[in-house]
């Protein structure tokens, strides 16, 4: 039956399937030197038509052929080795009629884009690392949730519906969770996680039966080339994908995937995957998870200049800054950093634990010219933020593994109860320190990274490893609590101090130098005195003073100042305020206590009590009325004396 086909040599290269000029051109991998090749489905051949490879297109193990004046463009195919069907792995688009979560007998067939896309004048938004808001989610688990209140639940046109909430909240970037196309279906003869990374063993079950294990994290490989189409709410993912990139962009917000790469994935394939999703889907930017990934080749590649490409400290050497030569890289920054190491120890500063002041002067002013640096408390593997605080051990009972995956070292504090509580006093202490870990993640230098739901406190009900939890476990609840309300109000008022204040979020490092000559260094650090921070073991507290004239964007925040009083000890801790120029008075912004606001003496104008395990922040203002006796800007000798007192009091 072949020979209804014209079949003629072709070129090997590019592999996968495609409409040329002269008809169908077909190359792909094949183990067996003989019988393998095509199985076609068109209206002539609704059962399919096997038309194998020439044994002189063959090249090693590359096989191809042009399947000359063929023009069917409706036409699907797989391919095939002996007995054997599968897919191409350079797949543009597939025949799929089967829902999430459902078993396949056979493998979806691929097909070849027909139609264009209007993509009305998109262009890539280039945000820069310093003044990026990173928004981590996952398309299905966004807004699957009854509660979430979109037509399209659980799809990319969800995503789309949600963008209105995405720009309240003052995110710049959102980062997709795997969503290329992969088999969320695991078969029944394997085991659950078998064919996972170690480092990523997501599989999970479907919505309220856990008779099907699916994979709902989706690190694994997969169809690298097209969006995962149970994602979209139409048989249409990629045109729905695209749709979602264009509106996203349209509203200021750039859009990065991150990808999970296997060790025989070779570093040129890794290549062609990206530039694909830069080229013809619009990508912002990813993240890479694997091992010897090639990220120095690909921050060279010119098509990425302007490509945001996240890796991990240990991905390259060179791009992390950590060769011995100082890496000069002019322009737009395409590379960044997951800084795992602020999430460990910030969330060990949160909870209290000794040691961690000398991390916090370190961490909260990390910053580099030829690199971002990603910040984040919380992201798809470990406790949620609401977790962190409501539980001190995993709770991963649910996933069928006796509660012996995820991962045991949490550094998490419950507050005093495991789990749910009605108890006021310990919700308002939870509340209280999932806003001192926003505000530690949001007003570091660096990018901060939020996770989904984090700002409105979803939990995963103690779960830190819901690799098969395909239900409200992992599904972002919409329907916020009182306290899930303060949270996001809180969250989103501290993202537009943050962008309001250049000095919070420079391209380069902070000094501790006065290199401005204005009698002020751009940052420093303070203890029960202004000026000597206390940096010992026992140490739980620190103040941060931010000169803004190191990033002022206007002459109206030449003279403003900002300081950061941060107190994780279980006491109250009586911070010295640096003196500011005359004119100026120190006024209280934020603080994560609402319960409790203490305020400072009016006799001792450059010393404030700040309440056990809080957060206040403060800026200048001028001074509006002067009194004769206690002026904020002056410091009287008697007073002088009075603050030394009070300091040896409350040493002692």
């Amino acid at each position: 039956m072949q020979n209804t086909f014209n079949v003629t040599t072709s070129s090997i290269y590019p592999p996968g399937v495609r409409f040329v000029s002269d008809g169908l051109q077909v190359s792909a991998v094949c183990e067996n030197r003989t019988d393998c090749g095509i199985l076609l489905f068109d209206k002539k051949h609704k059962n399919g038509i096997k038309i194998p490879f020439p044994e002189e297109g063959r090249k090693g193990k590359v096989h191809s052929m042009l399947l000359k004046d063929y023009d069917d463009r409706r036409c699907s195919y797989l391919f095939y080795q002996g007995e054997e069907l599968f897919q191409d792995p350079y797949a543009q688009a597939l025949v799929y009629e089967r829902k999430y979560g459902e078993k396949k007998d056979a493998p979806a067939r691929c097909k070849v884009p027909a139609q264009t896309y209007d993509w009305e004048n998109d262009k890539a938004l280039t945000i820069p690392f310093e003044e990026s808001i990173f928004y981590l989610l996952h398309i299905r688990g966004f807004t699957k949730h009854r509660s979430s209140g979109v037509h399209a639940k659980g799809t990319y046109a969800g995503l789309v519906e949600k963008i209105p909430y995405l720009k309240e909240l003052g995110i710049t970037a959102v980062l997709l969770m795997p969503s290329y196309e992969f088999d969320e279906v695991f078969p029944q003869n394997k085991t659950p996680g078998q064919e996972l990374s170690s480092a990523f063993p997501g599989v999970i079950s479907e919505e309220k039966e856990l008779t099907t294990r699916v994979n709902y994290w989706g690190y694994q490989e997969g169809l690298y080339f097209l969006p995962k189409y149970t994602y979209a709410a139409s048989k249409d993912a990629v045109s729905e994908f695209k749709d979602m990139v264009k509106a996203l962009h349209q509203n200021g917000i750039e859009i990065m995937m991150q990808f999970y790469f296997p060790p025989h994935i070779s570093q040129v394939k890794i290549l062609e995957i990206l530039k694909h999703w830069v080229l013809d889907y619009h990508v912002d930017g990813f993240q890479l998870m694997g091992v010897s990934l090639p990220m120095q080749m690909l921050c060279e590649e010119p098509l990425f200049a302007e490509t945001k490409l996240l890796g991990d400290f240990n991905q390259s050497l060179w791009a992390a800054g950590q060769t011995g030569r100082e890496e000069k890289r002019p322009g737009y920054r395409n590379y960044g950093v997951m800084n795992d190491a602020f999430l460990y120890d910030m969330r060990k500063l949160l909870k209290g634990d000794a040691d961690m002041t000398g991390r916090l002067i370190s961490l909260c002013k990390e910053n580099a010219p030829d690199r971002g640096i990603v910040n984040y408390i919380a992201k798809q593997d470990g406790f949620r933020l609401a977790d962190l605080v409501s539980y001190d051990n995993k709770h991963n009972e649910a996933n069928g593994e006796f509660n012996q995956d995820g991962n045991d070292c949490n550094y998490s504090w419950n507050c005093g109860i495991e789990g749910r509580t009605r108890k006021k006093n310990i919700l308002n202490l939870r509340t209280k320190q999932m806003k001192n870990a926003l505000t530690l993640v949001l007003l570091s230098q660096g990018t901060p990274l939020l996770y989904g739901g984090d700002e409105f406190a979803n939990s995963q009900e103690g779960n830190n490893n819901p690799y098969c939890q395909d239900n409200p476990v992992c599904w972002i609840k919409w329907n916020l609590s009182k306290q899930g309300e303060e949270l996001f109000s809180y969250t989103k008022a501290l993202i537009d101090f943050r962008k309001k204040h250049p000095v919070l979020h420079g391209r380069t490092p902070l000094r501790c130098m006065d290199y401005l000559f204005c009698g002020y260094p751009d940052i420093s650090f303070h203890g029960r005195d202004a000026w000597r921070p206390e940096t010992g073991s026992n140490s739980r507290s620190l103040g941060i003073l931010y000169c803004c004239r190191y990033g002022a964007a206007s002459e109206s925040d030449e003279d403003d100042f900002l300081y950061i009083g941060i107190n994780m000890y279980w006491e109250s801790y009586a911070f010295g305020l640096p003196q500011v120029p005359k004119e100026k008075e120190w006024v209280r912004l934020f603080t994560t206590d609402e319960q409790n606001t203490e305020e400072k003496e009016e006799t001792e104008p450059y010393n404030v009590l700040v309440p056990p395990r809080t957060i206040v922040i403060y800026g200048t203002r001028d001074i509006q009325v002067k009194k004769d006796i206690g002026i904020p800007g002056f410091v009287s000798d008697e007073n002088k004396q009075r603050k030394r007192n009070q300091n040896k009091r409350i040493e002692s």
